[in-house]
Formats: C-alpha cells, sequence, structure tokens
C-alpha cells in the first residue's frame, strides 16, 4: 500500500486544480470584453462601476475594456459604435411652391461620448436595424423644412447652404438620440416640372447668342482680310503691268527712232 501522506497530498492538489480550473472556466464565462468598435451595455444587479465605465438608470456601459458579468444576474448586450449610412431620397416644396425631389446621403454613427451612448442605448439597443429610418424621418423632416424656406435658384446657387443649414437643425436632435453627423452629401436636386431646366435656357440661349455674335466677327474680319490681300494683289498686278507698259513703250520708242535715223 501507498504512503498515505502522499495520498493525502495528491488528492488535495488534485482537488486544488480541478477547483482552479473551475475557477478559470467560470471566469471565462463571466469575462466579457468590448471591441474597439463597439460599446457593452450590462443590466441588472451590479455594484459601483471603475473608471471608464459609466451607469446610468439602472444600467452600465463598458467600452475599449473588460468586465465581469454574472450569469443569471445580469445581461450584457452590444451597441455597435460603426459609420452606418442611410440614403435620402425627400419630396419637397420651395419657397415658391415648385416640387422638388432631394436626394442625399447621410452618413452617421452612436457618439464615442458615455451620454450619446446612453442616449442611443435607450433608443436603438434592441431595434439598431431601426436607426436607418430614424434617422431617415429626421433628415426628412428638417429638409421640407429648409427648403419651404428657399428658392430654387438659391438652392442651385449655394448647394452648401442647403447642406449646411440641414446639418446644422438635423443635429440637435441627432444628438438627443446618441447619434453625430459625420457627414451631409445633398446629391441631386430634381423637379418634375422641368422647372430648373428652363430656368437655366435663357442663360444658354445668350451664350448661343454670344457664340454666333463671335463666330459672326470671326467671319467679317475673315473676310475683310481676304479682300484686303485681294486688292493688294491686285495693286500689285497693276503695278506690274504698268511698269511693263512703261518698259514696252521705251521699247517702242527706240525702235521707231532706229527706223528713222536708217542704216548707219
Amino acid at each position: 500500500m501507498g504512503d498515505p501522506l502522499l495520498t493525502s497530498v495528491a488528492v488535495v492538489v488534485g482537488v486544488v486544480v480541478v477547483v482552479f480550473l473551475a475557477l478559470f472556466v467560470l471566469w471565462r464565462m463571466m469575462w466579457r470584453v468590448a471591441e474597439p468598435n463597439e460599446a457593452l451595455v450590462i443590466s441588472g444587479l451590479h455594484q459601483g462601476s471603475p473608471n471608464g465605465v459609466g451607469e446610468s438608470l439602472g444600467f452600465k456601459i463598458v467600452t475599449g475594456k473588460g468586465t465581469l458579468v454574472l450569469p443569471g444576474v445580469q445581461m450584457v448586450r452590444r451597441l455597435s459604435l460603426d459609420l452606418r449610412e442611410t440614403d435620402l431620397q425627400v419630396d419637397c416644396v420651395s419657397q415658391q411652391g415648385i416640387p422638388l425631389k432631394i436626394r442625399a446621403v447621410v452618413i452617421y454613427k452612436v457618439g464615442d461620448d458615455y451620454a450619446s451612448i446612453a442616449n442611443a442605448a435607450r433608443r436603438f439597443l434592441d431595434q439598431q436595424n431601426q436607426m436607418d429610418q430614424r434617422v431617415h424621418n429626421v433628415f426628412a423632416g428638417h429638409l421640407r423644412a429648409i427648403v419651404g424656406n428657399m428658392t430654387v435658384e438659391e438652392m442651385i446657387r449655394d448647394r452648401e447652404k442647403l447642406t449646411q443649414l440641414t446639418r446644422e437643425h438635423a443635429g440637435t436632435e441627432m444628438e438627443k438620440l446618441g447619434l453625430i453627423i459625420d457627414s451631409l452629401q445633398v446629391q441631386e436636386i430634381d423637379d418634375p416640372t422641368g422647372y430648373i431646366k428652363n430656368m437655366a435656357r435663357p442663360h444658354a440661349v445668350a451664350i448661343e447668342r454670344e457664340a454666333r455674335i463671335a463666330q459672326a466677327g470671326a467671319d467679317r474680319e475673315a473676310t475683310q482680310k481676304e479682300q484686303e490681300a485681294e486688292a493688294l494683289k491686285a495693286q500689285a498686278r497693276r503695278d506690274a503691268q504698268i511698269k511693263q507698259a512703261g518698259y514696252q513703250a521705251e521699247i517702242d520708242q527706240a525702235t521707231a527712232l532706229a527706223k528713222q535715223a536708217g542704216p548707219l
């Protein structure tokens, strides 16, 4: 039979190893790590949070680190902090009553600060796929209001003004949702009535008229230069003929004098 002491030691070591492994497995099951592009939102029983972890209204937020979550007592959910993009196609009416269709693209995300994450978590944690529709509704309402206070000419001439006003007005409401605007681009301003096309027609006609006038002036100048060249050539031919006639007269005169003088 073996030594009872060694047997007892082996049993104790085995128990310690099993307990350690069990604790390690349990710790691994309870440990949650927030990826760089997400926030952990933990609800349920919890105590005070360390630095970097926020608490509000019965839940805590963890970003950029790990935390322990008690199974069955606490629930952890993940909120994406990635950039999101939504297309806008909004029917609007200008200040003059001209119907327009505005096409734009909004790029946005949940803010990185605790207040923004908390606001977004309260509204979108279990329905993050509805963010795009909510953002579309926010911008559609503000676009209609802003377009209604601008003329078509203003929007065509200064599209940046339309973009800036929309971004400023929508930004406040987006902040309440915990969202920040990364960029807003107004891509197209279309009108089914052809107002924009007709608006550009006088300018196009003026450009065409100026082009015709310029071409007529160029043709007139070319014709004048051609006529001047022909006149110079005619003058040269006449001068040559006069000189030739003078030479011929001198020859004829000399010939006549020679005949009158007779042979030497």
